[in-house]
């Protein structure tokens, strides 16, 4: 809104977005740090890492017009009681792309945890906060609600086979959170295809469908 009042579009040349910023007497703050602790920048050390594949991920650092990530798609299968508006999730399957895959039991118990994890944010887990003294009630897993055994079916993983040769020298990326990402949106949509009701806000709980 601001570059707006100033006349200058957000897709605008960086040259005119810094003459904006310069009359503003603001900046963009835009850096990428690297910290190397002293006991690591012997010579010794380098030589450990020499040779060594880079295997970071994101954006290419040859060539920064292309960004190479892990994708992935899940589809949810939902109950919900009639009467009590309970919710379960009986069924999750995820397809994922994460390039090169080095480990893969290793993959597929991190794509299935993800995935319960995601479970868990869309049906239970939620910060209490006490607004009066300004501070976390359930700030512990003994009162953080998480999914057991009980509230986890069948939950499948299918990887696909994926060569990308522009992320990095051994075609590998993350997947640390990929399968998290879109389970919770996945068990939304499915609970508004069973009720007709789009809830918006985490966690999806019985009195939101009531009363929603």
């Amino acid at each position: 809104q601001v570059m707006a009042r100033l006349g200058v579009a957000a897709s605008a040349p960086a040259a005119a977005r810094v003459a904006a910023f310069e009359r503003l007497k603001i900046g963009e703050v835009e850096e990428i740090g690297n910290y190397v602790p002293p006991v690591a920048r012997s010579k010794t050390t380098a030589s450990l890492y020499k040779g060594s594949a880079d295997i970071g991920g994101g954006v290419n650092a040859d060539n920064d017009s292309k960004t190479m990530f892990a994708f992935g798609a899940e589809f949810v299968e939902v109950r919900i009681h009639a009467r009590t508006r309970e919710i379960r999730v009986p069924r999750i399957v995820g397809a994922f792309a994460g390039g090169r895959i080095m480990n893969p039991r290793m993959a597929h118990s991190q794509l299935m945890g993800g995935m319960i994890w995601g479970i868990g944010s869309a049906l239970h887990e939620f910060t209490e906060i006490d607004k009066r003294e300004a501070r976390y009630i359930n700030d512990n897993l003994a009162e953080y609600l998480l999914p057991v055994n009980a509230d986890v079916r069948q939950v499948d993983v299918i990887m696909i086979p994926e060569v990308d040769t522009e992320i990095n020298p051994m075609g590998a990326k993350g997947i640390g959170e990929l399968a998290n990402v879109g389970t919770a949106a996945a068990i939304a949509n499915a609970v508004f295809h069973a009720t007709g009701k789009r809830i918006r806000e985490l966690p999806i709980t019985i009195d939101k469908l009531i009363v929603g």
